[in-house]
């Protein structure tokens, strides 16, 4: 029983005495100030302005199929599938 109330005692001391440390502040070193990046600047919002491609002038599937019956025949076509199966498998 000793033993144990001495231990106690012991921890107890030792506790207050962790308790009463004082910790000493860290020395302030003089830094740069810190500065906020600046935001970006957005452009204002505009209007939508029209594309600089003349819609119209751009090839439809109908344009292509009709060249397609000019340059594709009977005597050319598995020269031209192989040319297009070359195209497609090209990275």
């Amino acid at each position: 029983m000793m033993r144990r109330t001495t231990a106690l005692v012991a921890v107890g001391v030792l506790w207050l005495a962790a308790c009463d440390k004082k910790e000493t502040p860290a020395p302030v070193t003089e830094t740069a100030p810190v500065t906020p990046p600046a935001a970006p600047v957005l452009p204002a919002a505009t209007a939508p302005t029209e594309p600089a491609v003349d819609v119209a002038s751009l090839p439809v599937e109908e344009q292509y199929e009709a060249d397609a019956e000019k340059e594709v025949t009977a005597e050319n076509l598995t020269a031209k599938l192989d040319e297009l199966e070359k195209e497609i498998s090209e990275p």
